[in-house]
């Protein structure tokens, strides 16, 4: 079944007695982490119990998928259930994954839960799969809202019997972002700092609340290259009026850009892709990987080439017109949403 990420929690308290299967997903992977380490409490699994918890991660997996369906089929003499816990949040799930996994479920047994956490994937039959089966928990875990950090930041305030204007906490509610765990740990910060001070000031607060100028430039840019119109869009909307320069978004396009032509470079005289993107350096982040190889086959060399020369243009438009400068930008990420969004179709 299905369960909102607000609810799960608490209906993971009131009753799992007869679930086998728990499905944390979602790009949001700070939710994802959260939720596991509250189940993980409340299930009162230890993970250092080597006779009761298994723990196979992702690569791990990759190579020895055969350890899920074997330790299904162990019967745990030590507790009641035995726990297994498959940690998928930074590979890529291919459909053959996704066999091997709903072939092992296949067994009907009562004695183990299985864990799984993972990062954001399609809906498809191997979600849907969760979604339909009556002893299984599947948990979306998308973007953190920014009314849901406002709220966080009201009740905050009112613990504090702190008393603000509604347009100061909708400003220091954009300064956070879409992860959940990055906003507990910004929350936790400001909690920390209020019960510590008295006679606390806006400017004190802005100054303690790290900038997400970065992260909030990152998420238009990827929208903007997934062919995310609407996204890219209203997410550039949201925030162009809290950020401090514009040049900043186009210079991160152009990194992006530039990577991916780089890459498309190197694996372009029969060189595997994969092994390209492991081996480039600087080395990317594991958790955009994937990210980087859908971008790898959405564009090619050739419409880079045109993005680029757009970019400068639109940088030099920028400097000599900042008066129009959030239309032209966002002309252009209207255009280059749709070049990607029709690649992706076609």
């Amino acid at each position: 079944m299905k369960i909102n990420s607000d609810y799960f929690v608490e209906r993971l308290k009131a009753n799992f007695d007869n679930i086998n299967i728990i499905f944390l997903y979602g790009n949001n992977l700070g939710l994802v982490e959260l939720l596991y380490k509250k189940t993980l409490d409340v299930l009162k699994i230890n993970i250092n119990d080597p006779f009761s918890v298994s723990k196979i991660d992702g690569e791990q997996f990759k190579d020895r998928s055969w350890e899920l369906l074997e330790n299904i089929n162990t019967f745990n003499m030590f507790s009641e259930k035995k726990f297994i816990l498959l940690d998928l949040m930074h590979i890529s799930i291919s459909k053959n994954l996704e066999n091997i996994i709903l072939k092992a479920l296949e067994i009907e047994s009562n004695n183990y839960l299985l864990l799984i956490k993972c990062g954001n994937i399609k809906q498809s039959a191997f979600t849907k799969h969760f979604q339909n089966d009556k002893n299984s928990i599947i948990v979306p875990c998308y973007e953190e809202k920014l009314k849901t950090i406002y709220s966080e930041i009201s009740n905050l305030f009112s613990k504090h019997k702190l008393y603000f204007k509604d347009d100061f906490i909708n400003t220091l509610a954009v300064k956070f972002n879409s992860d959940s765990l990055n906003n507990k740990m910004e929350i936790e910060k400001l909690d920390s700092f209020l019960t510590n001070n008295k006679n606390v000031t806006i400017e004190m607060i802005f100054e303690l609340i790290s900038s997400n100028e970065d992260v909030n430039f990152n998420k238009v840019v990827e929208y903007c290259v997934n062919g995310n119109i609407s996204d890219s869009l209203n997410y550039f909307e949201r925030i162009y009026d809290n950020q401090s320069s514009s040049i900043t978004l186009i210079k991160m396009f152009v990194s992006h850009f530039k990577l991916i032509e780089k890459i498309l470079l190197l694996s372009k005289n029969n060189k595997n892709l994969i092994n390209v993107i492991e081996n480039i350096r600087p080395p990317i982040f594991f958790k955009k990987k994937e990210f980087v190889i859908f971008q790898c086959k959405v564009w090619n060399l050739r419409l880079i080439n045109i993005v680029l020369d757009r970019l400068i243009n639109l940088e030099i438009k920028c400097k000599l017109n900042n008066l129009m400068e959030k239309t032209i930008i966002s002309q252009f990420i209207l255009s280059t949403s749709v070049i990607a969004r029709n690649r992706i179709k076609s």
